[in-house]
C-alpha cells in the first residue's frame, strides 16, 4: 500500500515515523573528500615503511589488507619520530620537536574533527630548521591514517604519547644506573609499541597487559645488547651501571667496550634476563586472534634468534652489529609467509622453557 504523499501516511490515523534522511551534497563531498585522504595517507604511511627497508615491512604483508595499513600508519608514526628525535639539529631543538610533535599528536587523536581534517598547533621557534617544513608535510601525511587506524581498533591515544615520551628522554638521558631505569625506558620505546600493535591484531580479553610488556622489554633488550659497539662510538651506554659494576667494569670500559672476560659474563647474565622475558611473552599468543599470530609469531622468532646469535659469541658485541644472516632471515620469512610451514612450528616455540 502506498503512502497519503500529502500525509505521509499508509491509512487514516496511521503515520509514518521513520523518515530517511540523506545527506546534504556538502556532507557527502565532505565524506568523499575524508575518504580519500585518509587512503592517500595510508599510501604516505606504505611508502614511509618500505623505504625504511626495516625487516619487518615484509611482515606486514602477513596481515589483512585494513590492518596491514594500520602497522604502516603505525610504523610510519613510529619512524618519524625517531627521526626527529635523531636528527642533525641540537639536543634544545630535537626536544621542541619532539614537544610540538607530542602535542600535535594528542590534539588530533582526541578531536572530533572529520578523519581527514587536521589541526596545526603554533611551530616552535626555530627559524631555519628544515623540520619547519619537513615535520608539519608528515603531520598531514601520516595523521588522518593513524587517526582512522586509531579509531578503527580502539588504540589507546597514551600508547603513542608514550613512543615519543621514549624518544624524550632519549635526549635527556645517556646513562642507567638502575635496571629499573632501563626497564622504563624500554616500556617507552618498545612495550608501547607492542601494546598499540596488539589492538591491531586484535586478542581475546583480558588484554594480556604482562606478557606484552615483557615482550617488548624483551626486544629492547636485544637491541641493546646487539648495540654495544654502536651505542658506545655515540658516547651512549644503555646496560644499568648496578650491572656492569657487579662484574668490575665502568664507564670507559663500555665506551671503548674490549672483548674480555668480564663483558661476556655481563652478556651472559642480561641474555638470561632476556630470556625469561621472551618466555613470558610468547604468552601473548594465547590471546592473539588467528590472523595477527603469523606476524607475531615472526616477530618474536626473529628477535629471538637473534638473541640467540648474540649468545653463540658474546664478546663480539664490543667490535660489531651482530644481525642474523640472509639464511636465518630467509628461513624465518619462509616459515610464516608458507602456510604448511607455518602450521607446522612448534607452539610454544622450542626456546620457551615454560612448558
Amino acid at each position: 500500500m502506498d503512502p497519503n504523499p500529502a500525509t505521509g501516511s499508509f491509512a487514516p490515523g496511521f503515520t509514518l515515523s521513520v523518515f530517511f534522511l540523506w545527506p546534504s551534497a556538502s556532507e557527502y563531498d565532505q565524506g568523499m573528500n575524508s575518504e580519500r585522504c585518509i587512503a592517500e595517507s595510508y599510501r604516505h604511511s606504505r611508502r614511509i615503511s618500505r623505504r625504511s627497508r626495516s625487516n619487518f615491512y615484509r611482515s606486514f604483508w602477513l596481515l589483512p589488507r585494513p590492518k596491514r595499513d594500520a602497522m604502516y600508519a603505525l610504523y610510519a608514526f613510529a619512524r618519524i619520530t625517531d627521526d626527529v628525535g635523531d636528527c642533525e639539529e641540537p639536543t634544545t631543538l630535537r626536544t621542541k620537536w619532539l614537544d610540538w610533535w607530542r602535542h600535535t599528536t594528542a590534539l588530533n587523536l582526541i578531536s572530533d574533527t572529520p578523519l581527514g581534517e587536521i589541526t596545526l598547533p603554533d611551530l616552535p621557534d626555530a627559524k631555519g630548521s628544515q623540520w619547519n617544513t619537513v615535520l608539519p608535510q608528515r603531520v598531514r601525511q601520516i595523521l588522518p591514517g593513524l587517526r582512522d587506524a586509531s579509531n578503527r581498533y580502539q588504540i589507546p591515544t597514551r600508547y603513542l604519547l608514550e613512543i615519543i615520551d621514549g624518544v624524550i628522554a632519549d635526549q635527556q638521558k645517556t646513562r642507567f644506573d638502575t635496571y629499573e631505569q632501563l626497564e622504563h625506558y624500554c616500556y617507552l620505546v618498545a612495550s608501547a609499541v607492542g601494546l598499540a600493535c596488539l589492538h591491531v591484531w586484535e586478542f581475546d580479553s583480558p588484554l594480556p597487559l604482562e606478557p606484552a610488556v615483557d615482550c617488548g622489554l624483551a626486544f629492547q633488550i636485544t637491541n641493546v645488547l646487539r648495540d654495544v659497539a654502536e651505542d658506545a662510538k655515540r658516547g651512549r651506554i644503555y646496560l644499568p651501571r648496578q650491572h656492569y659494576e657487579q662484574h668490575g667494569l665502568y664507564e670507559d670500559d663500555l665506551l671503548n667496550p674490549r672483548s674480555d672476560d668480564r663483558l661476556r659474563c655481563l652478556m651472559q647474565d642480561e641474555i638470561a634476563r632476556a630470556k625469561k622475558l621472551f618466555d613470558s611473552g610468547w604468552h601473548v599468543w594465547d590471546s592473539l586472534h588467528d590472523d595477527g599470530r603469523p606476524m607475531f609469531s615472526m616477530m618474536w622468532r626473529t628477535y629471538r634468534r637473534l638473541l640467540s646469535r648474540i649468545e653463540e659469541d658474546p664478546g663480539l658485541v664490543a667490535s660489531q652489529r651482530v644481525t642474523l644472516s640472509a639464511r636465518d632471515q630467509f628461513g624465518l620469512a619462509s616459515q610464516h609467509f608458507l602456510p604448511t610451514r607455518f602450521r607446522r612450528l612448534p607452539v610454544p616455540p622450542l626456546e620457551v622453557r615454560y612448558r
